[in-house]
């Protein structure tokens, strides 16, 4: 009789391979739950990370609580400075293309939903979205804007040139102020139009502010061949045509940069709605959200800018996770100012804090006022 053969399937070193090639299996399998556990854990980590939020409380160290509403009243109705008069409206001949934009007035009251005394001079809280002012202080009293003046310095320009416009350095750099906050723009240096938005928004360049005037003002006034002093007053005058149309009726504009002149002035509530024409502006709002930046001009030079803005800074004690602009000035007669913008609860709010006596105290103000107006805003909505 014939042996039945034995199939391979069956040998030693098969089902050694078999093993094998399972615990090869087993391992992958293994390793992928591994990396699949490991990831989760990651990403889990993450969204923890970003789910924290600044708690909602209001800071009161150094700041007094008003008690009783009579005080706040008494506060806020008391006769405020005569603001120096300007032209009136009617005998303006208006830009044309500041017509298409629908500027929202905010009114002051005698009472605000925040009850709290700063230590800077001015300041006015307001929620754009529900169209409300939940802070006042001594907001339509004359003061001194300082480099914020370059808010509307941005507007106007962007209102005036082309996308694809290039911005040539020249002369105006002589009018700029010893002293002044610099961007680093040279005579026959060329910037381009978001460049040179960035150069006045992040270094608050006093430079780059007049060779903008400068550049503008011929293209307002028509004509390349008028002075360099014809040409920034030309954009001066174009600013001021600006915040009369947009309701800021008791400011008046000397310089495009913001250097103390006592001619140049404003109040809180003018810049306020001075910020709230230049939110229309999605070039400049996406500038003045900028930490920094690293620049090349057409001309190649390259250089370097931080946002004076420190709300935005993650490394800054002063970081504030909701805020998202806006520009910072300071000068010896206006003390130090910002206007700040935040968003949360899907709400924009506007603060904006004049005079105050210090930089640190600029920053506690306007921290202490952002969170008391989401605490507002969190309560009212039922958040």
């Amino acid at each position: 009789m014939k042996k039945k053969s034995r199939s391979s399937k069956g040998t030693p070193i098969v089902k050694a391979h078999k093993k094998r090639q399972k615990r090869i299996f087993y391992a992958r399998v293994r390793a992928a739950l591994a990396i699949v556990l490991i990831v989760g854990t990651v990403i889990g980590v993450i969204q923890f990370n970003k789910s924290l939020e600044r708690p909602l409380s209001v800071n009161a160290e150094n700041y007094y609580q008003i008690k009783e509403e009579n005080e706040i009243n008494n506060d806020l109705l008391e006769e405020t400075e005569d603001v120096d008069a300007v032209v009136n409206l009617d005998d303006v001949e208006i830009d044309k293309s500041l017509l298409k934009y629908n500027i929202t007035q905010p009114r002051l009251k005698s009472t605000y939903p925040i009850d709290m005394i700063i230590r800077s001079e001015y300041a006015i809280v307001y929620d754009i979205t529900a169209d409300e002012v939940l802070y006042a202080k001594n907001a339509d009293q004359k003061c001194f804007p300082a480099s914020t003046t370059k808010i509307l310095t941005s507007a106007v320009i962007l209102d005036n040139v082309a996308d694809d416009f290039k911005f040539t350095a020249g002369d105006e750099l002589d009018m700029v102020n010893p002293g002044s906050s610099l961007a680093y723009v040279n005579k026959g240096s060329i910037l381009d139009l978001p460049t040179m938005i960035d150069a006045i928004m992040l270094p608050s360049g006093n430079d780059a502010s007049y060779v903008a005037a400068a550049n503008v003002g011929r293209v307002i006034a028509g004509n390349d061949m008028i002075t360099t002093e014809k040409a920034v007053q030309t954009f001066v005058d174009e600013m001021n045509r600006a915040a009369m149309y947009i309701g800021a009726e008791n400011t008046h504009f000397t310089v495009p940069d913001g250097f103390h002149d006592d001619n140049h002035y404003t109040t809180v509530l003018d810049m306020l709605k001075i910020t709230l024409y230049a939110r229309q502006k999605p070039l400049l709002m996406e500038s003045a959200g900028k930490t920094n930046k690293y620049a090349i001009f057409e001309s190649g030079e390259e250089v370097s800018w931080e946002n004076s803005n420190l709300l935005l800074h993650e490394y800054s004690d002063c970081y504030y996770m909701y805020a998202n602009g806006l520009k910072t000035g300071m000068t010896d007669q206006s003390g130090y100012c910002v206007v700040a913008t935040a968003e949360r609860f899907e709400h924009d709010v506007v603060c904006i804090v004049f005079g105050a006596e210090t930089s640190a105290i600029r920053w506690n103000d306007t921290i202490a006022l952002l969170d008391a107006a989401f605490v507002q805003i969190r309560n009212k909505e039922g958040i």
